[in-house]
């Protein structure tokens, strides 16, 4: 039995999502915006998702949690066995997750549009107050971050080129060639999330390449 528990709309959560369902693993997904949140924290302090229970092991980490299904279920493989390309898929999954993120954060809870839209993510019996909480708490990691401090155009602007030179490097293939490895499930991942805030959605519309990667994705999840 693996469990997943999870928040939809988290990049995270939709990264590993996304493995399991490209290694065609059978699991359950218990979505944390209910009583699973409580069960989630007698197991883990934190709460913090994506948790993935595997035969009563709880491992809370995507980077980790992928690992933990290479090796469980090795095919399809999202690790390459070469050695340069593991360490190029390493440092890119990194980026994705430890830089990319921070720029889908911003236009989900500190942009103004993204503020308005951000609370269907919640029941409507807690809406209010979960946005508030969950809100508060983007915004303060932001500040600390350095991200929050800049203005949405220089946000933006940045981002605009940011995702510009990862279009060039993509062409028409995966971020590494003709394979799709871990490095592009964080990637795609975060672009999904920013694509449903309404000022980033604009900018990845505005690249055909992305686009384009982002349906080869939808194509493999759903294989």
């Amino acid at each position: 039995m693996i469990v997943l528990y999870d928040f939809a709309p988290s990049p995270f959560c939709i990264k590993v999502r996304a493995i399991l369902e490209h290694k065609q693993v059978p699991y359950e997904r218990r979505d944390i915006r209910g009583p699973a949140w409580l069960a989630l924290r007698r197991r883990s302090p934190t709460g913090l998702v994506p948790a993935l229970d595997v035969d009563g092991r709880l491992v809370t980490d995507s980077t980790d949690i992928a690992r933990l299904l290479e090796a469980r279920h090795p095919e399809p493989a999202i690790l390459p066995s070469d050695a340069e390309d593991l360490a190029r898929c390493r440092v890119l999954e990194d980026w994705a997750d430890e830089s990319l993120y921070w720029y889908g954060l911003y236009l989900r809870w500190q942009e103004p549009e993204g503020c308005r839209t951000a609370r269907s993510a919640f029941p409507a019996g807690t809406r209010a107050a979960l946005t508030w909480w969950v809100g508060r708490g983007a915004r303060q990691r932001l500040q600390g971050q350095g991200l929050g401090r800049k203005p949405v155009e220089t946000v933006l602007r940045d981002l605009d080129v940011l995702l510009g030179d990862v279009e060039t490097l993509l062409g028409d293939d995966w971020l590494l060639g003709d394979t799709p490895w871990l490095c592009d499930f964080a990637l795609a991942s975060q672009l999904f999330y920013l694509s449903r805030t309404p000022r980033g959605g604009e900018v990845v519309a505005a690249l055909p390449g992305l686009v384009a990667y982002l349906e080869r994705f939808r194509a493999l999840r759903g294989r």
